[in-house]
């Protein structure tokens, strides 16, 4: 789920989809939807205010411990993931599950770009050594049906303006590196293509156009790829030449890998995530274009990055992952529907687990938005099979002191929310310590504390 500076991020983690979502476990279809007369302790009573958590009464001693109550997983903005799970065990269409979501959006089409650039790493960070990113580093595998290894090709401009072009064996790890003010690929020591002209990338293709296709490994990145072409570039920090490498594909190719839904889950609920997906993929590229920050040496010269700022791409392992072909036909099935709102695409937001009240778009400050309204979610407790719908966290005074040290108030003896929103949702935390008090924004709070949702309340456990 998206995470942007502006924007939050989708709170799923990218390790594996179980853990991404809080390891649902499998839910029969005799078990439908949550009790909608299951009291929520976070909302405020109907025709109230929203408020402040009441002062919690002083402890005879500074509190040992806070008991930290919450409830969802994720901002809870838009689409509850869970939710829809809820809602499709109920026989809900995926139409339903949008509209219900978007403040009575509809699924309609829309005419999608032919294309989508997807920014799988840039210069800042090289993830397998956590400096600069100074080489891309690639290598051909089999393709799954096809008894060859399959070959690669690398394709560029040369020093004379010419067009070169090279096939290279799979199965052998390249590293593109920046070389003679262009690029160049090597095996090992060796040079095997390039260099290309200063200031000019390389194209490894491993699909299109190719007699024998390939699977591309990207092993900084994480990822394979199947489908289109990745496209490595320079860009200049200072006086050093740095990479970014771009996957550019077929719109909804991209969607077969993301790896937001677990791909088990009821067809339904995997059509409402897919219309969700195309849609926030589609108004973000409207919005920002299929190259941002191109200038910039930090920026990804792409329509969406690969990670969670966007949303949480993964290639080809979603699609060949278990029960893939689920989530593949999801894709086939909801075409080019995306989420529209009185004829205006949504950036459709989503995330894990509402605990059973979504946000509305005011929770990150800016202005109230018709078709990412708060409102109560009560499927999202799946019966009882949400992990997330409700939880609790005890965190000594000593860590919570450690993970507030920045603001120096010293020892922590009290918390409390001063404020939260209509969803139950902490806008604000007071803080109390030995050295001076402070007040924090709740997701601030949230992000140094670790907790899975600003949907909170908190409590002081007393020493002994």
């Amino acid at each position: 789920m998206p995470r942007r500076s502006r924007w939050p991020a989708h709170i799923l983690l990218l390790a594996t989809v179980a853990a991404l979502l809080g390891g649902p476990t499998a839910v029969r279809p005799a078990a439908l939807a949550a009790d909608p007369s299951a009291s929520d302790p976070f909302a405020p009573a109907p025709g109230r205010r929203p408020a402040a958590q009441a002062p919690a009464r002083a402890p005879a001693a500074a509190p040992a411990a806070f008991r930290i109550s919450g409830g969802g997983y994720g901002h809870g903005v838009g689409m509850g993931q869970y939710g829809a799970y809820g809602m499709a065990l109920r026989g809900r269409s995926a139409a339903a599950i949008v509209g219900f979501y978007y403040g009575g959006a509809a699924a309609r089409r829309v005419a999608l770009p032919a294309a989508i650039r997807v920014g799988v790493l840039q210069a800042p960070r090289d993830p397998s050594t956590g400096g600069r990113l100074t080489r891309v580093l690639v290598r051909g595998l089999r393709l799954p049906g096809h008894r060859s290894t399959g070959t690669i090709a690398a394709g560029g401009i040369g020093k004379r303006h010419q067009a070169m072009a090279k096939g290279l064996p799979a199965n052998v790890t390249y590293a593109v590196r920046p070389d003679r003010g262009g690029v160049s690929v090597f095996a090992g020591s060796k040079r095997v293509f390039g260099p290309t002209l200063a200031g000019t990338g390389v194209r490894i293709r491993y699909q299109e156009g190719m007699r024998l296709p390939a699977l591309l490994s990207m092993p900084q990145a994480g990822r394979t790829l199947r489908w289109g072409r990745l496209e490595v570039s320079l860009v200049r920090e200072r006086s050093a030449f740095r990479l970014r490498a771009v996957v550019v594909m077929a719109f909804n190719t991209y969607l077969r890998g993301l790896a937001e839904m677990p791909s088990s889950w009821p067809a339904k609920a995997l059509q409402a995530q897919a219309i969700a997906g195309r849609s926030y993929a589609l108004a973000t590229v409207r919005k920002a274009g299929q190259h941002r920050a191109r200038s910039r040496w930090d920026g990804c010269d792409c329509g969406v990055y690969a990670s969670v700022r966007d949303q949480n791409w993964i290639g080809w392992s979603k699609e060949a992952g278990p029960s893939g072909g689920r989530w593949v036909a999801a894709v086939r099935a909801t075409g080019s529907l995306a989420v529209v709102w009185r004829g205006r695409l949504v950036q459709a937001f989503y995330s894990s687990s509402s605990g059973g009240h979504t946000a509305a778009a005011t929770t990150w400050g800016g202005p109230s938005l018709p078709w990412l309204p708060a409102r109560a979610d009560p499927d999202d407790a799946v019966r009882g099979h949400n992990p997330n719908h409700r939880w609790t966290v005890v965190r000594s005074a000593a860590n919570v002191s450690a993970a507030l040290r920045r603001y120096h108030v010293g020892t922590v003896v009290g918390l409390r929310v001063s404020l939260a929103d209509g969803s139950g949702r902490a806008r604000s935390v007071q803080v109390r310590g030995t050295a001076r008090s402070v007040t924090l924004a709740g997701g601030t709070f949230r992000s140094l504390l670790r907790l899975k949702s600003t949907r909170f309340r908190i409590a002081p456990v007393a020493t002994g």
